[in-house]
């Protein structure tokens, strides 16, 4: 699972589930652009996202906007409070931003978005209608497109870990154009995220539901392999044990971003070169803490090691 191919289809079929995409909640996208460009990832012009209206009228704002480094396989977004909004998806931003900065969003996506609400809704999640969420975007040439998701969010409480949703891609073409790939890096695809939670089993349980995905493990480290990508689950020993030098501030608490590079030797190379320290964590995985990294660990490891890893 933590191998991709380069033919690997960007977008699940069927009743496939994906890891799609995790973002950061940034309080200063300035700081954060010359984090995230000094380890290599080529980002996105700051756009503010908008909704569609239900009824036909202008976009609405969401009070959010947001800047994204494609990847191969998935992406990764940074998203920030548009001043002078006050919406629920603002209000939501800035109160996570009170617990720590850092990473506060996974999303997964499916094809099947009318499936996928259905499960939510038959798992307890009550989630709330879908939203077509809309963003302009400038493509290679120079012209103007316009990329589309369709969004299905859940009520924040049932999700205490952070902005947890499914979504599917209607434009994926238009998302993953190949001049914004960041290829210097050597890195190349989106692999999965550690959560450090008190109690992994009620947790991970809840995440089963919400993807229909299997849990694997027991005790204090749960894992859960999707379709694309895979999930961590870690008590605060168990996050000790894996990862000795990323401390928790707070549960629950989104502490590492796992990335999988083409190229190890080649990251670690460049991130040398930029004068970035990584740690080891085996002869197939680095570390790079969340001080250099807008406040999440990023793990980056090769095909032949796993990360987050199996509890199996």
């Amino acid at each position: 699972m933590t191998n991709f191919p380069a033919d690997a289809p960007q977008t699940p079929s069927g009743d496939g589930v994906f890891l799609d995409h995790v973002g950061w909640f940034v309080p200063d996208m300035d700081t954060m652009a010359d984090t995230m460009k000094k380890l290599g990832f080529i980002l996105t012009p700051f756009v503010a996202q908008h909704n569609a209206d239900p009824k036909g009228g202008p976009p609405i704002p969401a009070g959010t906007g947001n800047r994204c480094a494609m990847l191969h396989r998935g992406y990764l977004e940074f998203l920030a409070a548009v001043p002078g909004t006050d919406t629920p998806l603002s209000q939501q931003l800035n109160a996570a931003l009170d617990r720590y900065h850092g990473l506060h969003l996974v999303a997964f996506t499916i094809d099947d978005s009318d499936g996928a609400h259905a499960q939510l809704q038959n798992g307890g999640f009550t989630p709330l209608d879908p939203v077509h969420l809309r963003r302009p975007l400038t493509l290679g040439d120079g012209s103007e497109a316009e990329v589309a998701f369709t969004v299905l969010r859940v009520p924040p409480e049932t999700m205490p870990e952070g902005r947890v949703q499914m979504l599917r891609q209607e434009t994926p073409d238009l998302v993953w154009q190949d001049h914004i790939i960041a290829r210097d890096n050597g890195i190349v695809a989106l692999g999965g995220v550690i959560l450090c939670v008190d109690d992994v089993d009620e947790v991970s349980g809840r995440f089963s539901r919400f993807t229909g995905k299997v849990i694997d493990g027991q005790g204090d480290y749960r894992s859960m392999t999707l379709d694309r990508g895979r999930l961590g689950f870690a008590a605060r020993a168990a996050l000790a044990r894996h990862l000795p030098d990323v401390e928790s501030p707070t549960t629950p608490f989104m502490a590492a971003v796992c990335l999988q590079s083409g190229d190890l030797n080649k990251t670690r190379q460049f991130l040398a070169g930029a004068g970035v320290t990584t740690s080891p964590l085996s002869d197939h995985a680095v570390l790079v803490s969340p001080e250099d990294a807008a406040g999440a660990a990023i793990i980056i490891f090769d095909e032949n090691d796993v990360w987050p890893p199996s509890a199996q």
